[in-house]
């Protein structure tokens, strides 16, 4: 094989790896040897997945990605909460035939929010006021394809300057040997930190993230699909007030049901740890940022990064830590206010403390992670799939975006 591997074969990957479990869970009953068998297989195509490729962008990505967190679903629907081919019933209680079994099998295995579901996820952010000021159980269909049409193409140029000046700036950084020298902790050094840290977060991967979505929820809602079944794939930038709002309800929840049935499936069936002692709550803590970090590891394939390199693992399971600080913290606090003080959302001032709070840490253990994103970064950060940037001037260009904001934030009412 050469060095880097295809586009073409990280698809074909994928689209096996979203099969497997598909056919296996309409096809086999609940407990079969083959539901056991096909999990080792599907891992054995995730460590075939892991190899570099060359050119990388979103969208390799998400492909490997997917086929990493496919195992943990297909654990979860075949194993740990077995469905059948027999659970697919139509509005009459009727099995539904194979095709139309399928296509719902699909999406159960590629759907993890389960929008609109007994097992749709906790914390999914609610659509915003613009639509549900008017009708909060209708969403017309013209009313979002434009809307979000709108803030995809802004969100596209936002994306294209973006890479141009992060790519500037890395290769800089290379240049000048920052990565390597020993940097003095003065205050210039960790504003400027805090900073980076914030934009790269809660603006840069924030738009990146929800650009996709917000393309892919335009694709399915204009063939056809209700505009309810794509709500948000971000929450509030108000809610980052804790480490566990951050992941919780600011951050995507893509993972969160695969992730969380596991970790309960571990601790409590396996390990039969007490439910809601402390021992289980942070070992479910430790085992979700662990397979979240392991998800990521593979992702750091892509970039030739070998899987014994620490940097993304220990980000990740430093919020086993944090998360205990802050609890500690928050309990330290009211038990020292009395049960008084409990009651309400916090108070600003506490807000801000926990704006720091998060910032901080993020600060501190965001370097680790974005060490491996560095390498090679002409070769890697590449967001969007072709670039305006070089056919508009550049005085246009961000007047286009500084415009294109302010029509979005006062015609379409958009939020942060």
């Amino acid at each position: 094989m050469d060095r880097y591997q295809s586009n073409g074969r990280l698809l074909a990957f994928f689209v096996l790896q979203g099969l497997i479990p598909s056919v296996v869970l309409i096809t086999t009953p609940k407990r079969s040897a083959i539901r056991y068998l096909s999990i080792p297989c599907m891992i054995w195509i995730v460590l075939h997945a892991m190899y570099p490729i060359q050119g990388r962008g979103f969208t390799s990505t998400h492909l490997l990605a997917s086929c990493a967190t496919f195992v943990l679903t297909a654990l979860d629907l075949l194993l740990i909460n077995p469905q059948a081919g027999r659970d697919f019933v139509d509005a009459n209680g009727n099995i539904k035939s194979f095709i139309p079994r399928l296509v719902e099998a699909v999406r159960l295995i590629t759907f993890t929010r389960a929008v609109n579901t007994p097992r749709q996820v906790k914390n999914v952010p609610p659509f915003p006021a613009y639509y549900t000021k008017r009708d909060p159980k209708v969403i017309p269909r013209g009313r979002f394809l434009v809307r979000e049409t709108a803030i995809a193409v802004w969100q596209f140029l936002v994306l294209d300057i973006c890479t141009g000046l992060i790519l500037k700036q890395a290769m800089n950084d290379q240049d000048e040997g920052k990565t390597s020298s020993s940097g003095i902790l003065g205050l210039e050094w960790i504003t400027k930190t805090l900073i980076q840290v914030a934009i790269a977060w809660l603006v840069v991967c924030r738009i990146l993230i929800s650009f996709y979505y917000r393309v892919a929820s335009i694709i399915f809602v204009g063939l056809g699909d209700s505009p309810l079944n794509s709500p948000p794939i971000i929450g509030r930038t108000a809610d980052v007030y804790t480490l566990r709002n951050f992941w919780g309800k600011f951050w995507h929840q893509m993972l969160r049901l695969p992730l969380t049935s596991t970790s309960n499936f571990l601790a409590r069936d396996v390990l039969r740890l007490p439910r809601s002692s402390l021992v289980e709550r942070y070992t479910n803590v430790f085992i979700v940022f662990f397979f979240s970090g392991l998800i990521h590891v593979v992702l750091d394939s892509l970039r030739d990064v070998s899987p014994r390199d620490p940097a993304t693992m220990s980000f990740f399971l430093s919020f086993v830590i944090g998360y205990i600080i802050e609890d500690g913290v928050q309990a330290l606090w009211k038990r020292t206010r009395g049960s008084r003080d409990n009651i309400g959302l916090p108070t600003w001032w506490q807000k801000t403390i926990g704006y720091c709070w998060v910032l901080t840490w993020l600060g501190v253990t965001s370097p680790w992670y974005f060490r491996t994103k560095m390498l090679k970064p002409e070769q890697h950060m590449v967001w969007v799939p072709f670039s305006v940037a070089g056919l508009i001037s550049p005085l246009l260009l961000n007047s286009i975006v500084i415009g294109g904001g302010l029509v979005l934030k006062f015609v379409f009412e958009g939020e942060i």
